[in-house]
Formats: structure tokens, C-alpha cells, sequence
């Protein structure tokens, strides 16, 4: 009867001890549990936002620019028919202005591969935030599973259990209590 008592007191320390290590790690978990899901998805958004008229801008300067070089035949068409000097003078100027055009063009494709690149640097910012939430699930499952004798699909479990509970908006401690229940932790 006294081995009993001592294992039933041994195993109300190790559960309250588990307790203590949860609590410990159930604001960050639940703080972070909340914003790398959410930080991560507006950071997609952008990104799919900023692709989005990305591909939307390139497509009008292809439309501008494709007009300017037609503008630019016509105008050098024209001039080979040695108009009178007004005109020439005229088309010369549409000439200068269409050129301008045309450098402005290329400017703003200089302008968008730095967009391209903002975007590439977001999508990194999303690699790292999901590095931190897998450390983080390897943190938890760490601590639940810290001195308990668990087999490898066990322990696969729990992580997998972790993950999902950590993709959600919210985490409530009814979703840890069934956690532990469930892997009879």
C-alpha cells in the first residue's frame, strides 16, 4: 500500500509539475500561436497583392510601350517626307516627347524588379516565421514529452496534434487539457 501511495504522490508532482511547465509556456504559445499565423498570411496577402499589380503594370507599360515605338515609326516615316518646317518642327517635338516617354518606361521596369525584389525578401520573412512556428512546435512537444518513455509515432502524434492546434486563430487550454488527455499525458 505504501509503494502505491508513493507512486500515486510521484505521479500528482510529475502532473503538477507538467502543469507549471505549461503554464509557464501558454502566454508565448498562445501569443505566438496568434500572430505567426496571422502575420504570415498578410504577409501572403501582400505579396499575392503585390505580384497581382506587378503583373498588372508590366502589362500596360508592354501596351505603352509597343505604342510609342508605332509613334516613333510614323514620326520618323513622316519626317523622311521632309515636311514644311512647321510640321517638322512639330513632329520632332513628338519625336523628344515620345523618346522621354520611352525612358520613363524603362525606368519604371527598373522601379518593378525592386517590387519583384520586395517581394522575394517578404517571401524569406515567411520561410523564417515558419522555422520559428516548427521550433516552436518542437519546444512544446519537448516539453510535453520531457522524461515520459514515448514511442517515435507517438511523439509524431503529439507534434502533428501541436501543429494543428497552433494553425489556429485561437488556443484555448481545453484544446491542451484534450492534448494531454488524448496522448494520456
Amino acid at each position: 500500500m505504501k509503494e502505491i501511495e508513493e507512486i500515486i504522490k510521484e505521479l500528482l508532482e510529475n502532473v503538477k509539475e507538467l502543469e507549471k511547465l505549461i503554464d509557464e509556456i501558454k502566454k508565448p504559445v498562445a501569443e505566438s500561436s496568434q500572430l505567426i499565423p496571422e502575420t504570415a498570411k498578410n504577409i501572403q496577402d501582400v505579396m499575392t497583392f503585390l505580384e497581382n499589380t506587378s503583373h498588372s503594370i508590366m502589362n500596360l507599360l508592354e501596351r505603352i510601350n509597343g505604342n510609342s515605338k508605332k509613334i516613333s515609326e510614323d514620326v520618323d516615316f513622316l519626317l523622311s517626307l521632309n515636311p514644311v518646317p512647321k510640321i517638322r518642327e512639330r513632329l520632332e517635338s513628338i519625336k523628344e516627347k515620345n523618346e522621354q516617354n520611352l525612358s520613363t518606361i524603362l525606368e519604371l521596369y527598373t522601379h518593378l524588379s525592386f517590387h519583384d525584389l520586395a517581394g522575394q525578401q517578404l517571401k524569406t520573412v515567411i520561410d523564417v516565421l515558419e522555422r520559428i512556428k516548427s521550433a516552436l512546435v518542437d519546444v512544446i512537444v519537448s516539453q510535453v514529452t520531457a522524461g515520459k518513455d514515448l514511442k517515435e509515432d507517438q511523439v509524431s502524434g503529439i507534434k502533428g496534434k501541436v501543429s494543428e492546434i497552433l494553425s489556429r486563430d485561437r488556443i484555448s487550454q481545453e484544446d491542451v487539457d484534450r492534448l494531454l488527455e488524448e496522448f494520456g499525458l
